[in-house]
């Protein structure tokens, strides 16, 4: 397959809807903006070191212009945040009411873009024709996600500073979840195989596909604390998320959880 080729299919798919075939770091798929500039904004598909960016910008006659970029990681910046970089490419193929003609498809390389992304902001500077721009872009929420549903999984711990040596490190335990959330709102159960149930009230806000819940647990045994519960993600067929908290027992403790609706 030659490269033009190569490209037109990678345009093509990224349109049938994101890939989120990612296992290496957090998902950047989604639509960014910025807030304060509606109208514009890049389709992201992040697939596993490969971030494909599909531009949705205008020339400088006003008209759409069609622009792609695909990226690679190429490590992260003292702040900790990911960065990818690669070239940016221009397309023109037929009108899309006449019959499709693959052979009056051309592109062309015009400059570079890099995407330096945290997980829920990211800085996008791009060149095309000696044209030098540079946008803080954040991800784009069209509705809320429901992640209301009861689920069996998992929750995988590490914990330190514990004021019982013994419980330091690392934890796995099955676990039924049983979740509830509104636009504001958040509430979970984490019951184990042995009976004991946890509890988590807080917050929610959602910013693209991801969703975020700050707020305090009890366990049994009079343990309480504070949590930071981020990439919460549900479907159809799954829940899943992140969190870092500390408590009475110990100072820190960061895992994840996963569970398949029941």
């Amino acid at each position: 397959m030659n490269t033009l080729r190569k490209w037109v299919l990678i345009v093509a798919m990224s349109f049938c809807g994101s890939a989120f075939a990612n296992t290496v770091t957090s998902d950047l798929s989604d639509t960014w903006w910025n807030e304060s500039e509606p109208g514009w904004g890049v389709n992201v598909n992040h697939q596993r070191e490969v971030v494909f960016l599909t531009f949705f910008v205008y020339g400088a006659d006003g008209r759409v212009s069609w622009y792609t970029g695909q990226t690679t990681n190429v490590g992260q910046n003292s702040q900790g945040a990911l960065i990818f970089t690669g070239g940016m490419y221009e397309f023109s193929g037929p009108w899309y009411g006449a019959a499709f003609n693959p052979a009056n498809v051309s592109g062309r390389n015009a400059g570079t873009v890099t995407f330096t992304a945290f997980l829920d902001s990211a800085i996008l500077s791009y060149t095309i024709d000696g044209v030098v721009v540079y946008k803080v872009v954040t991800r784009q929420t069209f509705r809320q996600n429901d992640l209301s549903g009861a689920y069996m999984g998992g929750i995988k711990q590490i914990q330190s500073g514990c004021k019982s040596a013994s419980a330091n490190g690392e934890s796995n335990n099955s676990v039924e979840l049983n979740v509830s959330n509104t636009a504001t709102t958040f509430s979970m159960t984490a019951r184990k195989a042995d009976g004991s149930v946890c509890s988590y009230v807080g917050n929610y806000t959602q910013t693209g596909r991801l969703g975020r819940s700050q707020g305090t647990y009890t366990c049994p045994g009079g343990v309480s604390g504070k949590y930071d519960a981020f990439e919460l993600e549900a479907s159809i067929q799954s829940f899943s998320g992140r969190y870092i908290s500390s408590d009475n027992v110990c100072d820190t403790i960061t895992g994840r959880f996963a569970g398949m609706r029941k």
